[in-house]
């Protein structure tokens, strides 16, 4: 199939399902159902946490959260074209204020310094430019350490990661792998978290040198499972998952059990 370059995310929808996976980065299928909100909101949020904190605080946030709100700033780029944030829905808009406050805690705390949105692209597998691409929401230095944050808008309840699964979670040891890599540090002297902004939870982690070289290795190995897989004989992996699928509605293999056919009599009844 198809592969420009791996990323977490994309290691997620193969690991997952190969055909969600021949539909989305393979053909480039457009979405048959709307980007869930929690996606959309969680670029708003992303937004207005880089322009926070490349202002050093010195901008309010109410004044950028209405610059986000209300389309005076975009919150990404698609295809050349800016995209502005809709209208919140009410169970969003009231969660916000925690969030919002949660912000301003955490990085008055830990300061403005260092990166925000860190770009990197990393050769799995040189020189043949099979790369890894993504960005690190904070990134700074304190002594000899390197701390890595990453922002999390997810709601209380068995999506969070916790303190021990928190030692597995690939998107982090990978961001380790990269800050080793850019800035030449040890895997000691790296310090990775997830900050939930719902209930201000600060998740930790320190990982060692075979557990950065192990998620590493699973991406690359991920990468060439993609390049190999013919697309014409793709499998597709059936479950409760599917329900959240943008693609069900035309996959052969979802439409071929009885939960196919229970949503679309119950569509029709």
């Amino acid at each position: 199939m198809n592969i420009s370059h791996m990323s977490v995310s994309r290691h997620s929808v193969i690991e997952l399902c190969e055909q969600q996976y021949k539909y989305k980065y393979h053909l480039k299928t457009e979405s048959l159902e709307p980007e869930p909100f929690y996606f959309v909101y969680g670029k708003i949020f992303h937004k207005i946490a880089e322009e926070y904190v490349i202002n050093k605080g010195e901008k309010p946030l109410p004044e950028i959260t209405k610059a986000v709100l209300t389309g005076e700033m975009m919150i990404e780029e698609q295809n050349g074209q800016p995209v502005y944030a809709p209208t919140l829905p009410d169970s969003y808009r009231n969660r916000m204020g925690e969030h919002l406050r949660n912000l301003k805690k955490i990085t008055d705390q830990l300061g403005y310094d260092g990166y925000t949105e860190y770009d990197f692209e990393y050769d799995l597998d040189p020189p043949n430019k099979r790369n890894l691409v993504g960005f690190i929401d904070r990134l700074f230095q304190k002594g000899e350490n390197w701390y890595i944050i990453d922002y999390k808008t997810t709601q209380r309840g068995p999506y969070r990661k916790n303190e021990k699964t928190v030692l597995s979670d690939l998107q982090l040891r990978c961001y380790a792998k990269i800050v080793q890599r850019d800035f030449g540090v040890k895997a000691e002297n790296i310090r990775a978290a997830l900050y939930y902004v719902e209930g201000g939870n600060l998740i930790g982690a320190k990982f060692n040198q075979a557990s950065l070289d192990a998620a590493e290795l699973e991406l690359k190995q991920s990468y060439l499972t993609i390049e190999a897989r013919n697309p014409d004989v793709v499998t597709g992996n059936v479950g409760e998952h599917c329900n959240r699928c943008n693609w069900r509605k035309i996959c052969p293999f979802f439409r071929a059990t009885k939960n196919y056919e229970q949503s679309n009599s119950s569509y029709f009844s």
